[in-house]
């Protein structure tokens, strides 16, 4: 399984969609945040991550270019006719997949960060105080797009395209945010890992509670979209 996570990450390394769609991640959080004016670094953890949820779009694009892909190629089902086993080359998909998506969606945050910190300052108490908060608050957005990219996976092996891979987790993206812009919104955040993540930003929710909400999701989609990869033909 090592091998096949090092050949999926040198696999990455030169996929240009990811640099392109990384690229963008960082231009569209960034354009978001110019009316934010100059920031601190620790404001800038809200203001940044803010706009999280938008960009956790690209990671449905991401999926559809990344694993859809492979599946329209019949790639992955080359790999296991060279003699790997099913639950190996999925989980190396899974994790480099998930690994690229973060990074997609935290690379800006990150940047911005830094750069309004070398600036302005860290305008708090102290940055090492709060390093073990920014860790968590980091991780646990991480886990809640982890679990947002376990549609795509599940999508990826039921319908082995790259239009539907796109197409679908897009489609239940927008409905989501139009769930979350309703009239029963925050008793449907707290359910679904993107509502966490906006109640979280907006400090209506604690980490704990996004935590868990974006682990039983990210659990209970991987292990179904496993099974489907198990039992689906790829030839």
């Amino acid at each position: 399984m090592y091998c096949l996570i090092k050949a999926e990450m040198y696999k990455l390394k030169h996929d240009r969609s990811f640099f392109v769609l990384l690229g963008l991640s960082i231009v569209l959080g960034s354009f978001l945040m110019l009316d934010q004016g100059g920031l601190s670094g620790y404001e800038s953890i809200f203001a940044s991550l803010y706009n999280a949820p938008i960009l956790m779009l690209l990671t449905s694009v991401f999926g559809a270019l990344y694993i859809g892909k492979d599946l329209a190629d019949h790639t992955l089902y080359q790999t296991i006719c060279a003699g790997h086993k099913r639950y190996h080359v999925f989980f190396s998909k899974a994790i480099v997949f998930i690994a690229g998506s973060n990074i997609i969606l935290l690379m800006q945050p990150v940047l911005i960060i830094s750069i309004n910190t070398f600036i302005h300052g860290w305008g708090h108490s102290s940055f090492w105080s709060d390093l073990d908060y920014l860790i968590s608050l980091f991780f646990t957005t991480a886990v809640l797009n982890a679990a947002m990219c376990g549609v795509s996976l599940i999508v990826a092996f039921t319908c082995k395209d790259v239009g539907n891979t796109l197409s679908i987790p897009a489609l239940l993206y927008f409905l989501t945010i139009f769930l979350l812009n309703g009239p029963h919104a925050k008793e449907i955040a707290r359910f679904i890992p993107l509502g966490q993540l906006r109640l979280l930003i907006e400090h209506s929710s604690s980490l704990g509670a996004a935590l868990l909400v974006g682990m039983i999701f990210l659990v209970v989609l991987c292990f179904a979209a496993s099974k489907i990869f198990n039992r689906s033909e790829l030839h």
